[in-house]
């Protein structure tokens, strides 16, 4: 599958002017992690943005505990509608304009992906905790209904990965001593204000529910 996956992306490369090999050896292109349960991809190129090589990721997990059933969703690109100049002088203009169908986690799957990567992940990121917290405002989803889910999702993640453990050990720390969230450099980086009362008030909530999920998980300290 791994070689299959490479070689498609491989052959985009190459038309796109892209820089990808499929050198499983070669961790400039691809990197295996979590007993090669996971397959990391880096297609490298030149962004005029940053003035620098850089890489798109596309990482593929081979083993994973799946909540919800997968929705159909669409890949639009950054031209919609009819642009007759365009089409004239770019031959290509049709492959970016088109829609692009694929399959698309559930909400609640991506909400719960986040609490469990809030708790099993190396180091404390920010925005996380804003995505969670959007996530709930955006589409009116409780936390408390998630529960079940984000257990079975962190208990199947600790039992396969030790550093997942290593990592719950250090977060529950953090956690009892108020100290798991800080803000980053993502505080400057909001494109939109936020409630700052609303937030601090879910964020409270959060992390007594965060403290409720590892009360009820299967690894104990």
């Amino acid at each position: 599958m791994i070689d299959e996956a490479g070689a498609v992306f491989e052959n985009i490369a190459k038309k796109r002017g892209l820089d990808f090999k499929t050198e499983k050896r070669n961790t400039d292109y691809m990197e295996f992690g979590g007993g090669n349960k996971i397959c990391t991809l880096k297609i490298w190129y030149d962004s005029e943005i940053l003035k620098r090589r850089s890489f798109l990721k596309v990482q593929i997990n081979f083993v994973e505990s799946i909540c919800f059933p997968f929705k159909k969703g669409w890949l639009i690109g950054l031209l919609t509608g009819k642009h007759e100049e365009l089409e004239a002088l770019f031959p290509e203009y049709a492959q970016y304009a088109q829609k692009i169908p694929f399959s698309i986690y559930d909400i609640r799957e991506i909400l719960s992906e986040k609490v469990r990567a809030i708790l099993t992940r190396e180091g404390t990121k920010a925005r996380d905790f804003l995505d969670v917290y959007f996530i709930c405002r955006q589409f009116g989803i409780k936390l408390e209904d998630m529960e079940r889910c984000i257990v079975n999702k962190t208990n199947f993640a600790l039992k396969l990965y030790s550093k997942y453990r290593s990592n719950l050990k250090e977060k529950t720390s953090l956690l009892d001593s108020r100290k798991l969230f800080e803000w980053g450099e993502e505080r400057a980086l909001l494109l939109a204000e936020i409630d700052e009362r609303d937030f601090y008030s879910f964020l409270n909530e959060f992390q007594e529910f965060l403290k409720k999920i590892i009360s009820n998980l299967n690894y104990r300290f």
